[in-house]
């Protein structure tokens, strides 16, 4: 009876530790989720003279630290690798540490904020274009060719609109320009959604590993097809 409670417990146990959430962020950083909001608390780089400069040409109070990380994990074992999937991760990351605010701009925060978005549309692009070349070719191998010439792609386009929305917003400070960005960015989200990060992609991130057993990080990568 006693060794029948022990095992009921530690079946429990385990039962809640499977049903956990992953961890979507560390100490420094935070990964793009659909019910994160960053706000001023987040901002806690110092401000370097160079980021002195930058807020000061563009008449800037606050200035975003924002990326997408990007790796690709292949089956471990050399003999999976002919029937076992690649799998490509796409995480936006907020950098606490060198995200820097001089006064609390609600507005200037929000313009901030928006950056953080077009990262995680980038990504969606990125991730829905690698599942439908997968789909479409059933080949295993597929991810890890195009793997690289996506995230070339993925970053430009990220690049592409950073530049416009910087020129409209606070450039040339269009009237209107931010409302306009942020309707069209929130449309953005809500119709890609079903592509948008996971909390497992997250965390693969925070552990720096893989997280599905039997898989390690590519050691070696295939240069974008040009």
């Amino acid at each position: 009876m006693k060794n029948l409670l022990l095992l009921l417990s530690l079946s429990l146990t385990l039962n809640c530790l499977a049903q956990e959430k992953p961890i979507t962020s560390t100490e420094r950083h935070i990964f793009w989720q659909p019910n994160v909001k960053l706000t001023r608390l987040d901002y806690q780089g110092k401000i370097s003279p160079e980021v002195e400069k930058i807020m000061t040409d563009y008449n800037l109070t606050a200035l975003a630290s924002v990326g997408i990380w990007s790796v690709l994990d292949i089956p471990k074992k050399k003999k999976d690798r002919y029937t076992n999937y690649e799998i490509a991760y796409f995480v936006p990351a907020f950098d606490k540490a060198t995200s820097s605010l001089k006064t609390i701009d609600t507005i200037q925060i929000e313009i901030q904020n928006l950056y953080f978005d077009i990262c995680e549309l980038s990504a969606r692009f990125a991730r829905k274009e690698l599942k439908e070349l997968q789909d479409k070719s059933k080949s295993v191998g597929a991810i890890s060719i195009m793997y690289t010439t996506i995230k070339d792609q993925m970053h430009q386009k990220r690049i592409s609109m950073y530049k416009q929305y910087f020129k409209e917003v606070i450039e040339d400070r269009i009237d209107g320009a931010f409302l306009k960005w942020r309707k069209q960015i929130d449309e953005a989200l809500e119709q890609s959604k079903e592509w948008a990060t996971t909390p497992k992609e997250c965390y693969r991130f925070v552990l720096q590993k893989p997280v599905e057993d039997g898989y390690i990080m590519a050691p070696t990568l295939i240069e974008p097809l040009k």
